[in-house]
């Protein structure tokens, strides 16, 4: 067996070298046992930091994929291309690109005529920054840009704090019920995010999140198979697919987004109350989803999925930057426990 990182303090210079060198020699044994090597990558936004200083982390983790947010005013060709040779630099790979804000997170679809969708200025916006995104992720080599699926109502409207008026009647049937006419706008919006793709020839990586219409695996099949588009990619957190009340997301919900899902969001939760909206982050693999079984999963299926390491949770004393180190190292911990 390898040395693992689990009893050095990662914090201090040798701490951080020891786990280094554990991290290499557990990969290496990993792939030689397996056969499978896992991707790991690292959620920038994630880190609190600056780009360039959210960057340094990646590259210390050792990771080779990294997901980020641009602002609307920077996804320009000239700020792309400052970023790929900044990445280039650091050895790192664009593994998915999103617009800040993130198109369609907070757009209440519901609210929106079918006939009036493509003229809708709140829409028309997201989908030119969307288009944006893409062009961005076409300089910087990603393979995907990323969206939202629609907010759910009651959720983000001002003033606004959760949980929404409408959060205990979904949570109880897991994830609640997208009616027909609402589903049909969807559709009609993401065929339009379709053939945009099409045109760059890039995909489109759709988040499944606990606060809008795509907030569990089955309302993510709902949807893209209605779209009937390849273009379409999963972004999945089980944490918050449990959140949402998908409580077999690690089973039933792996396999439901196994096809589409390019892009594991990985950071952990514990429910306190779910009708209530109750719940708070916490240190990888001391939360509800049982990762080490997906993981194994992840293996036993060879599935070609980054793991892009978020953590929303800061550790006593620690910083978010802090939070996405240990997270990391909790994930190799649990992959190497699962071999």
């Amino acid at each position: 067996m390898p040395t693992t990182a689990r009893s050095w303090n990662a914090t201090t210079p040798k701490g951080r070298d020891h786990v280094q060198k554990s991290i290499t020699l557990f990969m290496g044994s990993w792939t030689a046992m397996n056969d499978y090597r896992f991707k790991m990558g690292v959620l920038l936004a994630d880190t609190a930091l600056p780009f360039e200083k959210a960057v340094g982390v990646a590259k210390e983790l050792d990771v080779s994929y990294v997901e980020y947010f641009v602002e609307a005013e920077k996804l320009t060709d000239e700020h792309a291309a400052y970023c790929k040779r900044f990445l280039d630099d650091a050895g790192l790979q664009t593994h998915m690109v999103g617009c800040e804000p993130n198109p369609f997170k907070t757009l209440h679809i519901d609210e929106v005529e079918l006939d009036e969708l493509g003229t809708y200025p709140e829409f028309a916006r997201d989908l030119e920054n969307l288009r944006r995104c893409m062009s961005f992720a076409q300089i910087v080599e990603a393979p995907q840009a990323l969206c939202s699926g629609f907010a759910w109502p009651g959720e983000f409207h001002m003033p606004f704090k959760r949980p929404g008026p409408t959060w205990a009647t979904r949570y109880a049937p897991g994830g609640g019920i997208i009616p027909s006419a609402v589903q049909e706008r969807m559709v009609a919006a993401f065929r339009m995010v379709a053939a945009m793709a099409d045109e760059h020839d890039i995909d489109v990586l759709l988040s499944v999140h606990p606060w809008e219409y795509v907030n569990t695996s089955r309302h993510y099949l709902e949807i893209v198979e209605q779209v009937g588009s390849t273009r379409f990619k999963a972004k999945w957190c089980p944490g918050d697919a449990m959140l949402a009340g998908e409580f077999d997301t690690v089973t039933t919900g792996y396999e439901n987004l196994k096809p589409y899902l390019t892009s594991l969001h990985l950071k952990d939760t514990r429910t306190i109350d779910g009708p209530l909206c109750k719940f708070e982050w916490c240190e990888l693999g001391t939360g509800d989803p049982d990762y080490g079984a997906l993981f194994r999963s992840f293996a036993r299926d060879r599935l070609d999925v980054v793991i892009a390491v978020a953590s929303h949770y800061e550790p006593p004393g620690g910083t978010p930057a802090d939070g996405v180190r240990l997270n990391h190292r909790k994930a190799l911990e649990l992959m190497e426990a699962e071999q």
